[in-house]
């Protein structure tokens, strides 16, 4: 368990600093004064100045950051030294609103990119197929057998199966019951795509093996399979695979403010993971040993995905909420005062910091039920 929370630790770090460097890159280009490139949060343990920019070494490994003149905007007139900052020509504040917009864009960019590469470099070693995480729980065609009926019968992988001869199914081991107690007599699948549209009706009969086995030539999987078949479905497929999870992060981001709503906290609750719980996921994917490379792989992407949409969010204290202001800037051609901005980052800070100390205390209950 050890082993696994540090190479957690390690691949949080390495997302967070890569979603940094890309809000440095871009301050660099825009001429913006970086004073400091932070690896983990304070307080500070080792620094080192090269050029302009501090380079520092802290003591919490849970990411790092990037500071920059100017980024968060002084009252004028509250000291001379403030004003200089406000003034200064490399300031974050005195950039032009579309270069602080890209600056601060920068960083979710960054992510993106991170997990189409891991994404795409996960779906070409399977032989361009992936896991496909499904707004609903269902019983999926992992695999076809060749020589079986069901590859026969246009089976295909990622199919959803429905129902068994009228029967609906909602597990695997369900499934596997309803077909061996058919004895060998003809079946009706009533299957779907991944999400349960499209839904499509075939017959057939199952066929002995050599053990004396009545099968169907399937295997089912409790998680679907995406899998891209096409010259542009494999091009483009890293992408869209992206897209396809963002899409299900919102529907479930839908259901968790529906549960939360409606008082049902218990199911909020459970539908939610920190850090403790992402480290617990990463124990079980690493017990595999040398098989968890491409898994781990696939995680790490999920886990950049999900950085880049939580911080484009319009909530204060993330790159969202900066953003929010900007494009109000940018519409406006006038900035929100300074005070009301900065007390709005403030609350959402806290608010933050409540809310991740409540996913965490939720994250441990979890493994002391």
């Amino acid at each position: 368990m050890i082993f696994s929370i540090v190479i957690f630790i390690i691949t949080l770090l390495i997302l967070v600093l890569v979603h940094e460097f890309g809000h440095f890159i871009m301050a660099k280009k825009f001429g913006i004064k970086v004073l400091e490139f932070g690896f983990g949060l304070p307080p500070r343990v080792w620094g080192k100045k090269i050029g302009e920019t501090l380079f520092s070494l802290n003591l919490l490994p849970l990411g790092g950051f990037v500071k920059l003149l100017g980024e968060d905007d002084l009252p004028a007139g509250k000291q001379e030294a403030d004003k200089k900052v406000l003034n200064d020509s490399r300031s974050f504040a005195k950039a032009k609103v579309e270069k602080r917009i890209v600056t601060v864009l920068a960083g979710v960019v960054m992510n993106l990119l991170l997990a189409w590469v891991l994404f795409y470099f996960v779906i070409i070693q399977q032989g361009f197929r992936i896991i496909y995480p499904t707004a609903d729980p269902g019983v999926f065609i992992a695999r076809t057998e060749t020589g079986f009926p069901a590859q026969t019968a246009g089976v295909k992988i990622g199919d959803r199966l429905l129902t068994i001869n009228g029967k609906k199914v909602d597990d695997v081991e369900e499934a596997v019951a309803e077909i061996k107690g058919a004895n060998g007599q003809p079946l009706r699948l009533e299957l779907a795509d991944l999400e349960g549209n499209f839904k499509r009706v075939i017959s057939l009969t199952p066929k002995e093996n050599t053990k004396g086995e009545k099968l169907i030539g399937v295997v089912f999987s409790p998680v679907g399979f995406k899998v891209y078949e096409t010259f542009w479905e494999r091009i483009f497929s890293g992408v869209t695979y992206s897209y396809d999870l963002t899409r299900l992060t919102f529907v479930g981001l839908g259901r968790l403010l529906a549960d939360a709503i409606t008082g049902n906290f218990e199911k909020a609750s459970a539908s939610v993971s920190g850090p403790v719980g992402l480290a617990r996921v990463t124990n079980n994917i690493l017990s595999a040993g040398v098989e968890a490379v491409i898994p781990y792989l696939w995680f790490s992407g999920v886990i950049s995905l999900t950085l880049a949409i939580f911080n484009v969010l319009p909530i204060p204290a993330l790159d969202g909420g900066r953003l929010f202001f900007l494009v109000i800037e940018a519409v406006t051609r006038k900035k929100v005062h300074v005070e009301i901005e900065r007390m709005i980052h403030n609350v959402g800070f806290a608010l933050l910091i409540a809310l991740s100390l409540l996913v965490a205390l939720s994250d441990i209950r979890k493994q002391f039920p």
